[in-house]
């Protein structure tokens, strides 16, 4: 009997998407990062609504915000907003073809992005910039391969 709830991956890829979230990064390119943590998050609150949501969430936040070194809830908060709405939206979102499901993760990965630099602003830590929105259209870009690759996994391992 194979085993049924590995969700050790779970925790792996958040693993793997904090650590590309570090790597350093030539500076032309580094305004174009993906939101690596946000894109995981998204992938498994949709996969598994009923284990990962929003205190799911509310950790990678957190552990963000240890790695990243900002304002200790900022990072949490705008994270537990996201996955509220990819929590509440889950069922349709399913249901949309890739590029609409793009166009979603470039909205709500937006709306994310929003949140974390209203926050930094208000504590006066990020300078506001429209360059601080192209995460969200790489991540958008990025969503269609990184979901194939995290739904192959979760089917390999047994994710349920």
């Amino acid at each position: 009997m194979r085993q049924k709830h590995a969700h050790w991956l779970v925790w792996l890829t958040m693993l793997m998407a904090a650590v590309f979230s570090l790597l350093p990064m030539p500076e032309l390119v580094a305004y174009a990062r993906p939101a690596w943590v946000p894109l995981v998050v998204i992938f498994w609150t949709l996969a598994l609504p009923q284990y990962y949501g929003l205190f799911f969430a509310w950790i990678a936040g957190l552990i963000m915000d240890v790695l990243y070194g900002t304002v200790f809830g900022q990072n949490a908060m705008a994270m537990l907003f996201m996955a509220l709405a990819v929590h509440q939206l889950h069922r349709r979102l399913r249901m949309y073809p890739w590029w609409q499901q793009c166009f979603m993760v470039l909205v709500i990965v937006g709306l994310y992005q929003l949140a974390v630099l209203w926050i930094g602003n208000a504590t006066g830590r990020v300078n506001p910039s429209l360059l601080y929105l192209l995460p969200s259209v790489t991540s958008a870009l990025l969503w269609p391969w990184l979901a194939a690759l995290l739904h192959s996994l979760r089917r390999r391992f047994i994710v349920i």
